[in-house]
């Protein structure tokens, strides 16, 4: 098996070689006769140190390190731009300010396998405990799968700081909505995409490992942790959005079950007024990768 980990990183020079350890040290656990992995680091058009963090790193590495510019910034299009320079059948991502568990590889050797799922996540789990437990944060206690052809997946389901997708997924559906994502008003590229999975036909898969710690410092009760709280909804917003206009009538049940169940009327708005913007968004610039 030959897997690509797939990582975009902007203006963290300074805090990024945690990650890039991390790394190495979980591929020198692992049986490369059995997997074969690569690393592609793709800089979204940083300003800083950037590129010499990851090309020091590379230096010291046994395995392929790749590194690779995405010059306009937005998280989709890196993550894009890493899915053509990768060679991997399977694709895993994580961010730039996550740590992966010294068993990352080793789990992901253990448990991938496309006769049974294409895609999913496995656990993030915080790294610091002054963070904000509501950011991009998941615990999953058992294994479960999504069934094929499973219409709606509730935002949340799928989150990109450790998720995996077989190639054959972007063969099919295309690759990451470059209206969608960091660096856009609509941070909802992943569940985008693994819906669009689940709509072709393919199983995705809840895992519980591999682990990576996600040290994301925002604060419980910081205006940066609020700020991203509410970036979180207008994803929600602009995700159900989507699914509206491929035909989806359905999510309208789940968006007000969603609603009666928080009873938060302020993130119903914000949620509200991002479906707005993003169907005005659509209307006007179909875009190249803006897929069903």
């Amino acid at each position: 098996m030959k897997l690509s980990l797939i990582i975009c990183t902007r203006n963290r020079a300074s805090s990024l070689t945690p990650c890039l350890q991390s790394i190495a040290k979980a591929h020198r656990r692992l049986n490369v006769d059995l997997v074969d992995v690569e690393l592609i680091a793709v800089d979204n058009a940083s300003s800083d140190a950037t590129q010499a963090v990851i090309e020091a790193f590379a230096q010291r590495q046994s395995f392929p390190v790749r590194y690779v510019q995405a010059p306009v910034p937005g998280l989709s299009r890196a993550r894009n731009i890493g899915v053509k320079a990768s060679s991997g059948e399977w694709l895993a991502f994580t961010d730039d300010d996550c740590i992966v568990r010294p068993h990352y590889f080793l789990r992901l050797q253990a448990r991938l396998d496309v006769r049974r799922f294409q895609y999913g996540m496995a656990s993030i789990v915080r790294y610091n405990e002054l963070d904000d437990p509501r950011i991009a944060q998941c615990q999953i206690e058992k294994e479960s799968l999504i069934a094929k052809g499973t219409r709606i997946l509730p935002a949340g389901t799928i989150q990109g700081a450790n998720m995996f997708m077989h190639r054959s997924v972007f063969d099919q559906c295309g690759l990451f909505d470059e209206a969608l994502g960091a660096g856009t008003p609509f941070p909802c590229e992943d569940i985008d995409l693994a819906c669009r999975a689940s709509r072709s036909g393919f199983t995705g898969a809840l895992l519980p490992d591999p682990i990576v710690y996600h040290d994301h410092g925002r604060r419980t009760g910081s205006a940066e942790a609020q700020q991203t709280l509410e970036s979180y909804d207008a994803g929600r917003g602009a995700y159900y959005a989507k699914l509206l206009i491929n035909g989806t009538p359905e999510i309208w049940d789940l968006w007000r079950r969603s609603f009666e169940y928080f009873k938060d009327k302020k993130q119903f708005s914000r949620e509200l007024i991002a479906a707005g913007e993003y169907l005005a968004q659509a209307s006007l610039s179909p875009g190249p990768n803006r897929a069903n």
